[in-house]
């Protein structure tokens, strides 16, 4: 029996992470506003690496989801 497992699990895949530019690029929005939103608590939860804020990729699909109008 193989215990391989041709797909990675949650524990071994690594997030997708977008850089402010990239999301910026996304939105169509300046990076200072992009940071600016984030400085003061709005927009999708971020993480601090190495002086550099990343935005996971599934949080920033949760804040546009959240937006999202009906």
């Amino acid at each position: 029996m193989s215990f391989c497992n041709a797909h990675p699990t949650m524990e071994t895949r690594t997030p997708r992470m977008l850089s402010q530019q990239e999301l910026a690029q996304r939105w169509g929005r300046s990076v200072s506003a992009i940071g600016l939103s984030s400085a003061v608590g709005l927009g999708p939860r971020y993480v601090k690496a190495d002086g550099a804020l990343r935005y996971p990729l599934e949080e920033v699909q949760k804040y546009e989801r959240s937006r999202l109008l009906h």
